[in-house]
């Protein structure tokens, strides 16, 4: 666009438009700026006047020779004009302020040039006293004041002067006069947010920059070439005076600075000289790596040469970064392309130079995946941007490739199908060569996928009409799993230009996603333990006789979800008779919790069949999980049992759990014997208790009656506990405890009547008389032990049972039943016999066995 560069303008910018009021945020200088209250009116335009030379005139700015290098010392006042009070002027320009802003300007240069420039305080004076006044122009009030001041222009030298009044009364926020050498007279309105930017913008005129421009044209194009329209083929094109509002020396933004565009860096030569990468003249494929051009350190730009016109362009990457952290933002933030201008200029060459609403634009950066064509065919490709790095991709104007994408299509056999695709292509600027084709296969889910086929299959009709060599054809097919929409597109690929061969969408048709409902979610108990359960249904239309996957997933009260597979394999028969399919397709899953509060259960049917539309969701249902209060119940009374073979203990009472108040409970008796050991026994409360439940309100049976045997005279603690059995109980309770007291039952009573030797015929017989009984058992037939001793010294024992008839004992001892024993035992011995008897006790708790007596006998 050299044509541009000869018919750009250095003479005035839009600052600031009030429609589009920019975000007040730190600008990254270490100088802080007071805060100001930003102005009514804003400026229409920022004039830079050039003054004539003692000795000659200059009409624009000249590139400098050698990289700048100085100090402008600056000398700084605050002008009390003559129509103005001193108070008004310290009030609208204060020092401190204009301080600041001159600090924030130097520093800012500073970084620019590497620290070779600066613009130090020199000398300063507040509210100097000036015959001018505020209804006189900007130029008279400069040349009243350095007149009165006695200031004269030297290289590097400044004369930086504010006045009262929000803008200068030609509408600027600023003006720079210079004689051509580094330096001059700049002229600042009072203090706002505009002022840093603007007096950091005015010192760029005094480095010798004129203004960073953009195109603009009607018909949106990039870059234009030369021509007889005011200079350009585009009849729409033009120069948009300030329009590169990334650029310092463009448009000016409230409290912000952005770094000074890459042409106008090399103009100035500022930096190490090293910063911008000199890519050459574009002769083949380049790819260039570009770092934040407000960063720091070599080759992080890159400028290259069109192969046809000459023309030189410069690529930055433009992220938030340093000075650019407010302004590279959003559109803003990408690659930006421009060239230098006539004049120290700079173009900028946006996306679109359509003429746009206001000053500003959020859009002159280039994002990945977009190309840049210069006006003879050279190509930038922006692969990819970060806040990092940029790569881009130059490529040389030429032919590009050609193709055609005949076939795209979906072929179905069955349980399979493919996608083929079928064409032919070649590179235009390598017509004989078999060349490369990528084709991108977007899936149902939405993962795009390229695919690198060669075109090398034979296809003369091809070679025929194209008038080609070579083999030019191309098939390729894939295998397809998921039923759904395909989206296609074909590129054939060239060393020049890509050919885009088009996009095709094609569906693959499959069975309908499951189909079912989440008919139940509720608390409940599994094993003992508290669970979600949810219930209902699913089957997959596809395959209607399998048992399907289903997932659950459970968001606790805390947030947490967690999920369950399993299978809806459960007989429905109401489901197979009104949906007409066979198998099994309930479901019933229980999830474990642990909280009380609010759950959701989502349920999802997961298909099976080969071609299928996805899976389904069956259902959400949410559920309030309480906690229920603890069992409620009494222990009645406790008795000891004693009148028994087996001593026990019996203890009763009622229970019940307020979170089923119908159910019978679970009821844990323990029990503390005298040495202290404790055994515990289960039983269910299940007894009717009418009593309990027209009392209690409730229904169901409740009582518990548990015997306990123990084994030993004493004291014994009894306590019982009611186990819940809700869900989401708040424990079990201890119905109560009671001591009762086991007493010793007596040893029996009895008597050894008589001991008598009887012979007979058949020999003789050692007969023993008596009866005894045990008192706890008065009926009983209780055992009773005969004790001989034989003449020769011998002892032997006999057991018999006292259960023959004595009505003297029972009148007697008041009892009945049969105490009596009366025994027979053969003896051969001659001699004296001993034999004594024992009655033993058979209550469970007796105080032990009876010796009745010993009587003698002789044979």
């Amino acid at each position: 666009m050299n044509i541009l560069r000869r018919t750009a303008l250095a003479v005035s910018v839009i600052v600031l438009s009030s429609a589009f009021p920019q975000i007040a945020v730190a600008y990254p200088s270490p100088v802080a700026v007071p805060a100001v209250t930003v102005p009514g009116p804003l400026p229409v335009d920022d004039f830079v006047i050039l003054e004539k030379p003692r000795r000659d005139v200059q009409s624009e700015y000249t590139y400098v020779d050698q990289p700048l290098a100085g100090s402008i010392k600056t000398t700084l006042v605050t002008v009390k004009l003559a129509d103005k009070s001193v108070d008004q002027t310290n009030a609208a320009v204060p020092m401190g302020a204009a301080q600041a802003s001159l600090n924030a300007a130097s520093t800012y240069w500073a970084a620019q040039t590497s620290g070779r420039v600066s613009m130090p305080l020199i000398n300063a004076a507040t509210a100097v006293s000036s015959a001018a006044r505020s209804t006189q122009t900007p130029n008279e009030i400069v040349d009243i004041v350095s007149r009165e001041l006695g200031w004269t222009q030297t290289p590097y030298t400044a004369l930086v002067m504010y006045i009262p009044g929000a803008y200068l009364t030609n509408g600027a926020a600023g003006m720079v006069f210079s004689n051509g050498s580094v330096g001059g007279r700049i002229i600042m309105p009072e203090n706002g947010r505009l002022s840093t930017p603007v007096l950091t913008h005015e010192f760029g005129h005094t480095l010798g920059l004129d203004h960073a421009n953009s195109l603009q044209c009607g018909s949106g194009i990039s870059d234009v070439g030369p021509g007889q329209y005011s200079g350009f083929a585009d009849p729409t094109c033009g120069i948009k005076i300030y329009g590169d509002n990334l650029d310092v020396m463009g448009i000016s933004h409230y409290d912000y600075m952005p770094v000074i565009g890459a042409p106008l860096w090399e103009m100035g030569r500022f930096g190490n000289g090293n910063e911008i990468a000199d890519a050459g003249t574009v002769t083949t494929t380049k790819s260039l790596t570009l770092k934040p051009w407000a960063g720091t350190g070599a080759d992080r730009a890159a400028k290259f040469t069109d192969p046809k016109s000459g023309e030189v362009y410069y690529l930055e990457l433009r992220a938030p970064v340093g000075y650019d952290a407010g302004k590279a933002t959003g559109g803003n933030r990408g690659v930006k392309i421009s060239q230098q201008g006539s004049g120290n200029s700079s173009i900028l060459l946006p996306p679109s130079t359509l003429p746009i609403s206001g000053n500003y634009s959020s859009t002159q950066a280039w994002q990945a995946g977009t190309t840049f064509k210069t006006h003879t065919g050279t190509r930038v490709t922006i692969d990819s941007v970060s806040d990092s790095a940029a790569v881009v991709t130059l490529r040389p104007p030429g032919a590009p490739a050609v193709g055609y994408a005949e076939s795209v299509a979906i072929n179905r056999s069955g349980d399979k199908a493919s996608l083929d695709v079928r064409g032919w292509a070649y590179d235009g600027a390598k017509p004989a060569e078999s060349s490369q084709v990528h084709i991108y296969v977007t899936t149902p889910g939405g993962i795009r996928t390229g695919y690198p086929v060669t075109a090398n299959q034979p296809r003369s009709d091809v070679n025929a009409i194209m008038q080609v060599a070579g083999d030019h054809g191309f098939a390729k097919s894939f295998d397809l799993t998921t039923a759904g929409t395909y989206d296609v597109c074909v590129y054939a690929l060239g060393s020049v230009e890509t050919a885009d061969l088009g996009c095709r969408t094609l569906n693959l048709e499959g069975s309908a996603p499951p189909i079912g409902y989440l008919d139940s979610v509720a608390v409940a108990l599994s094993n003992g333990s508290p669970v979600l359960r949810a219930e209902g249904w699913t089957f997959d239309p596809g395959s209607p006789a399998a048992s399907i996957p289903v997932h659950l997933y459970v968001t606790d009260p805390a947030g947490k979800t967690t999920s369950q597979p399993f299978t809806a394999d459960r007989p429905k028969a109401d489901v197979n008779a009104i949906m007409g399919v066979p198998g099994n397709h309930g479901y019933r899953a229980d999830v474990p919790i642990t909280l009380s509060g609010q759950y959701t259960a989502c349920a999802y049917g997961l298909a099976v069949s080969q071609f299928n539309l996805g899976n389904s969701l069956l259902g959400c249902k949410s559920i309030s999980a309480q906690p229920t209060a603890a069992p409620v119940g009494y222990v009645d009374t406790t008795s000891v049992n004693s009148a028994s073979t087996a001593a026990s203990i019996t203890v009763k009472g009622w229970s019940l759990d307020p979170g089923t108040p119908s159910a019978s409970i679970p009821v844990h008796v323990y029990v503390t014997a005298p040495d202290g050991t404790t055994t515990s026994t289960a039983h269910m409360a299940d007894q009717v208790r009418a009593d309990v439940n027209s009392v209690m309100g409730t229904k169901g049976n409740h009582g518990y009656q548990a015997t306990i045997p123990i084994s030993r005279a004493g004291s014994y603690r009894v306590c019982v506990y009611g186990l819940a059995v809700s869900a989401l109980p708040l424990g079990n309770t201890l119905l109560g405890c009671q001591v009762t007291t086991a007493k010793a039952t007596a040893a029996p009573a009895g008597y050894l009547d008589s001991v008598k030797i009887l012979a007979g015929a058949q020999g003789a017989n050692l007969t023993a008389k008596g009866w005894t009984l045990d008192p706890a058992l008065p009926s009983a037939s209780i055992p009773v032990h005969l004790y001989v001793t034989y003449p020769d010294g011998t002892t032997k024992a006999t057991a018999y049972l006292a259960d023959n008839s004595r009505p003297d004992v029972n009148t007697i001892i008041q009892v009945v039943g049969d105490h009596g024993y009366e025994e027979a035992i053969p003896v051969t011995q001659r001699g004296t016999y001993t034999v004594c008897a024992w009655g033993l006790g058979v209550a469970g708790l007796s105080e032990g066995n009876t010796h009745l007596g010993c009587r003698q006998a002789t044979y």
